[in-house]
């Protein structure tokens, strides 16, 4: 029993030290020993330079905030039924095969506003999407905007 050690005298190693900084001298700011005093009249310095710059103040526009986008105004939709719809002779200006293209073929020269609305309702005509055509006095509204048609 004399070739085991006891606990004791096992020898014990130390850790070696780290040559990286700790995190503590990381977060330090280096100190440039330069005073509250010395960086205010360096700003102030430099915004003096600046202000007497010729010609800087009118190269210089204010700023201004922007208003947001409005979204385009448009009169009343609904248009009298009496109104009769006549053609101007410009190209129709919608996308063929498109749904808006299906309802303006319902169009025809000379029929009133109440004639479109109820041929509009009782079509047979099916939309791009193979659904009934939902349209209406917008429609009108943006035919006539388009100079498509006129209402007389």
């Amino acid at each position: 029993m004399s070739n085991i050690a006891s606990i004791t005298e096992a020898p014990v190693k130390k850790k070696a030290k780290s040559s990286k900084p700790s995190n503590a001298a990381k977060n330090k700011p280096a100190s440039s020993n330069v005073s509250e005093n010395d960086r205010e009249q360096a700003l102030n310095a430099v915004t003096k330079t600046m202000e007497t710059v010729p010609g800087l103040e009118s190269n210089v526009a204010p700023l201004r905030a922007v208003p947001p986008p409005q979204p385009r105004q448009r009169k009343s939709a609904i248009y009298p039924s009496e109104l009769t719809i006549k053609f101007t002779g410009a190209p129709n200006p919608v996308t063929a095969g498109s749904n808006r293209a299906a309802i303006w073929s319902l169009f025809k020269d000379g029929i009133t506003v109440e004639d479109f609305m109820t041929a509009l309702k009782t079509t047979d005509k099916r939309g791009k999407t193979g659904k009934p055509l939902v349209g209406g006095h917008g429609d009108l509204q943006i035919a006539v905007e388009k100079g498509y048609i006129e209402l007389i």
